[in-house]
């Protein structure tokens, strides 16, 4: 079976899963935010809190589940969430999709247009770029000891192998990616003053990051064999496993309820009203 970890807006759910597709076993909790009074509309979590909670709803799963081998662990999360940690991969912040701790430098971005016309979005607060910005601006203490930061799922899969990356689909939802090229983009990250040092490499979601940390492995008592696979962004993942092809449209419920298209080419509009991952 399989190890399944989704970090939601609202929820963290683990799940155990066969090839298939048949759940074993599934748990859930409610993600655990706390409000940041330094900004106008602030949240944030603990990383290890909720890395904690994860190996606590993981056990759970798989005590469910029953006697079952576990082949492999993968995650997914909400979109523009993001974690940050020091060079000694010690995890010190996590910020939720809703975080909007960089809406008050939204209007300090010269080059909107440039932005969209590369990231394939419109630059707000909501997107990952922001947030770091925010923390630039408010904990320049913290903002110093960031290293690398990863999208919520590309952590937890780093939490089970200690391999950083970052995959493409949650790399879209950044503002410091390149849609149409695949690759992060520097002209991007010099338009927000970020070092792209500390951008991970990229990697394609179902390929093989790592084996499992053995210290992982024993404690939830799984198999030290098993291997951690990229998983991705929710909302994409959602759409992927409709195996749609071009001009399908797929509505993916959750918080938000994305309409998607799909397109065989790189889209822009006029009024800059799309996103595209």
């Amino acid at each position: 079976a399989y190890l399944i970890i989704d970090i939601g807006t609202g929820n963290a759910r683990v799940a155990v899963v066969t090839p298939d597709g048949d759940i074993l076993g599934i748990t859930r909790e409610n993600v655990h935010y706390i409000t940041d009074t330094k900004y106008e509309e602030s949240i944030y979590f603990e990383p290890e809190v909720l890395w904690n909670q994860i190996l606590s709803l993981s056990k759970v799963a798989l005590a469910e589940a029953g006697d079952v081998d576990i082949l492999a662990i993968t995650a997914t999360s909400q979109r523009e969430g993001i974690v940050v940690l020091d060079e000694d991969g010690r995890s010190l912040l996590g910020m939720p999709n809703i975080d909007h701790r960089g809406r008050k430098w939204e209007s300090n971005l010269v080059d909107k247009d440039k932005v969209y016309e590369l990231s394939g979005r419109y630059p707000t607060s909501l997107f990952s770029a922001f947030k770091l910005i925010g923390i630039r601006e408010v904990y320049p203490l913290i903002f110093e000891r960031i290293a690398a930061v990863m999208s919520i799922s590309d952590w937890i899969q780093y939490k089970f192998s200690a391999v950083q990356g970052y995959e493409h689909s949650q790399a879209s939802e950044t503002l410091l990616y390149d849609v149409e090229k695949k690759t992060w983009s520097t002209e991007l990250s010099d338009l927000f003053h970020l070092s792209s040092s500390i951008l991970p490499p990229l990697k394609d979601s179902g390929t093989i990051l790592g084996p499992i940390l053995s210290s992982v492995a024993q404690h939830l008592q799984i198999n030290t064999d098993a291997i951690v696979v990229v998983g991705g962004g929710d909302t994409q993942l959602a759409i992927r496993s409709m195996e749609p092809s071009p001009n399908d449209v797929v509505i993916v419920s959750g918080t938000t309820t994305p309409i998607i298209k799909i397109v065989d080419q790189y889209e822009k509009d006029a009024n800059q009203r799309t996103w595209t991952s």
